[in-house]
């Protein structure tokens, strides 16, 4: 057998190990999803929707991050701290005050990593923590050191609908038990998709 006929098989052995997601909630249009990664202490969740908007729609709630105070759960401050290559990377600072945990705050990097053309393909960003150049950290918030997410946004039904997908991998910090941090993470993620799928059907 040579190398590269055996590559399909690699690859499936290279994800054979990988933990299965499963499923943790169905409501309301949104399944959640949750795994535990191998040597993670907090569980990844990722919560998708139909939502009855065009990608476009979605896309310009999802990036309004400076009006995330008024479209967010959870958020009492947002700002973009800064903006490269026309908008496609960004770094934005958020203070959230979610539900069984004290105040958090974090900053990530957001890159938009689309591909997009005449209404197909797939609108795309995805983030990690930000580690230059941030701002300190306040008294009485805890500072999250581990986000890394994405948004992924696909055309259904001729580009009427989008299919979202809103993935999470993060850790509160601080002294929060495990075991509420990973409740805490399985309820704001559908709550957020809830919410933007609130405001990209608004007419």
């Amino acid at each position: 057998m040579s190398f590269f006929s055996a590559l399909p098989l690699l690859v499936l052995l290279a994800g054979a190990d990988e933990p299965a997601w499963r499923q943790v909630a169905r409501d309301d249009g949104i399944i959640v999803m949750a795994r535990t990664p191998e040597g993670g202490s907090v569980s990844e969740v990722k919560a998708t929707a139909l939502v009855d908007a065009p990608p476009r729609d979605v896309w310009r709630v999802i990036r309004d991050y400076n009006h995330y105070t008024k479209t967010m759960p959870y958020t009492e401050e947002s700002r973009v701290l800064s903006s490269e290559q026309d908008g496609k990377v960004i770094v934005f600072h958020c203070v959230v005050n979610a539900p069984l945990v004290d105040k958090r705050d974090f900053i990530i990097r957001i890159v938009d990593e689309s591909d997009w053309k005449d209404g197909k393909g797939f609108l795309k960003s995805s983030w990690t923590a930000a580690t230059e150049g941030v701002p300190p950290e306040r008294k009485g918030v805890v500072r999250v050191k581990l986000n890394t997410g994405y948004w992924l946004l696909e055309p259904r039904e001729d580009g009427k609908k989008t299919f979202a997908t809103y993935y999470l991998y993060t850790d509160p910090g601080g002294s929060v038990p495990k075991w509420i941090a990973d409740r805490a993470n399985k309820t704001s993620v559908p709550d957020v998709l809830r919410a933007v799928r609130k405001h990209a059907t608004k007419k």
